[in-house]
């Protein structure tokens, strides 16, 4: 409860430095909270099994584990949006709000113990991000971007409302306990009533919007290529992890054993989407855009994370999500150092920067490398962890799919690589050296190194 309580003062605040156009101050602001933050998150006084607000908050290990995270890339994200935000001087206090507002509609997700709560979490996480969206008011393709999410968001938000009703009209309550008393009243999930089955459907549909799988995937493309860079990195890490981790807490603490019925359904979509990710991926030419694609790729690979949910632990989908997040933080980083002096944001304007800036080109290569599952870097050690648990659960065919697929992303992610590596044709890329940019990127690298060498750390921590 303390990391909601820092960042949502934190929040108002920010937006007061913003009225009074103190400009200088609200970062340092914001980083000081988020670290205040990150810090109240682990104090032995914010673990608290037992449940909070009527039962409508439940702060565990499960969910602080995932705010740890969460809190931790928005950290770093903050770090790299000075270079970005350098010139706005108009909203500055005000993004940086709906950042922390963002944050903490994502912690209420995963701690939430109640359907009202839950979808307030998601709400909470969602409204800020339709704003930063849009936020760069003179660039269409922002003003497209976030018309785009809002519309599409409010329109699956009708999906999870109906079938939150549903469920409610079945069992009588919006607590996650008593959902999954309801489901073990029944001797097989056969015998349950078709309209809690609906609503479940209904429910898991949202989701499968919010972390942009097959085949609500389509908004993501457009979405991500318009909004502000450090926005969109943003939406693929913090809330995407946000929205994986709400998906499990659902599914695991409100359906409980009926989450085996839909490990088909789950395996299905999760082939769909990295076919569907790292086929368009390749197609691509600006470097958002196969982020963006990679993003929806990776989430077929986070997907099979929840077959045979009851037998395994959250470990692994977590450790998956932190080194993707790190990895498209590091690849972002460098998008905004080359576009900010080429102009372009295209994967050839990144010709030339190994002779310009070999350190930027060193991060770039590991974080493309971990995305593509190569070792030792951490991102192989996610991908095996999933398909040695995908194996386990009797799903060889898909991890047969993912491996192909994952084979299928080593080229566009090479293609990004070599781009780097090729002579530019006007002589080396002028990218201008920032000390604090350049050690957060580092360190970033670092972290995909060690953990890919010694994921125990990351395990042996949580």
């Amino acid at each position: 409860m303390y990391p909601i309580i820092v960042l949502s003062v934190a929040g108002i605040l920010s937006m007061f430095i913003g009225a009074f156009k103190l400009k200088k101050v609200a970062l340092p602001a914001v980083l000081l909270a988020t670290l205040a933050a990150f810090g109240s998150n682990l104090l032995p006084q914010n673990f608290n099994d037992t449940p909070l607000y009527s039962g409508m908050l439940q702060f565990d290990w499960f969910s602080i584990r995932y705010a740890a995270v969460m809190i931790a890339v928005t950290l770093v994200i903050l770090i790299l949006s000075r270079r970005y935000y350098r010139d706005a001087a108009e909203h500055l206090g005000d993004i940086y709000a709906l950042f922390l507002f963002s944050v903490v509609g994502g912690m209420i997700m995963v701690g939430s113990m109640n359907l009202v709560m839950f979808f307030v979490g998601i709400e909470i996480l969602s409204i800020p991000l339709y704003i930063l969206a849009a936020s760069e008011r003179n660039n269409l393709l922002s003003n497209e971007a976030g018309l785009k999410y809002f519309l599409l968001g409010s329109f699956i938000t009708v999906f999870m409302l109906l079938g939150i009703v549903l469920v409610y009209g079945t069992v009588g309550s919006f607590d996650f306990d008593a959902i999954n008393s309801f489901v073990h009243s029944y001797n097989s999930s056969d015998e349950l009533p078709m309209l809690f089955k609906v609503g479940v459907l209904l429910i898991l549909v949202a989701f499968i919007f919010k972390i942009s799988a097959a085949p609500f995937h389509f908004w993501s493309p457009d979405v991500y290529q318009g909004s502000p860079a450090v926005i969109m990195v943003f939406m693929a890490t913090v809330a995407k992890t946000a929205a994986f981790g709400g998906a499990y807490r659902f599914l695991d603490a409100c359906i409980g054993p009926m989450s085996d019925d839909f490990s088909v359904m789950f395996a299905v979509l999760a082939a769909l989407t990295m076919s569907i990710g790292n086929l368009m991926a390749l197609r691509q030419d600006s470097l958002k855009r196969l982020l963006a694609f990679s993003s929806v790729a990776n989430a077929g690979y986070l997907m099979m994370g929840f077959i045979g949910l009851n037998e395994k632990p959250t470990d692994t989908t977590l450790y998956y999500m932190l080194v993707y997040s790190i990895a498209n933080v590091i690849a972002i980083a460098v998008y905004l150092t080359v576009k900010e002096s080429q102009g372009s944001g295209s994967i050839a304007g990144l010709r030339g920067l190994y002779q310009s800036k070999p350190l930027l080109t060193f991060c770039l290569v590991l974080a493309m490398l971990s995305l593509a599952g190569i070792p030792p870097l951490a991102g192989f050690v996610g991908k095996y962890a999933i398909f040695v648990e995908a194996i386990r659960d009797g799903y060889a065919w898909l991890v047969v799919i993912a491996a192909i697929n994952s084979v299928l992303g080593i080229f566009y992610y090479f293609r990004v690589m070599r781009a780097a590596f090729e002579p530019a044709e006007g002589g080396p890329v002028q990218v201008p050296y920032v000390l604090g940019y350049s050690a957060v990127l580092v360190m970033c690298t670092l972290a995909l190194l060690v953990l890919g060498i010694f994921p125990n750390l990351f395990f042996g921590i949580w």
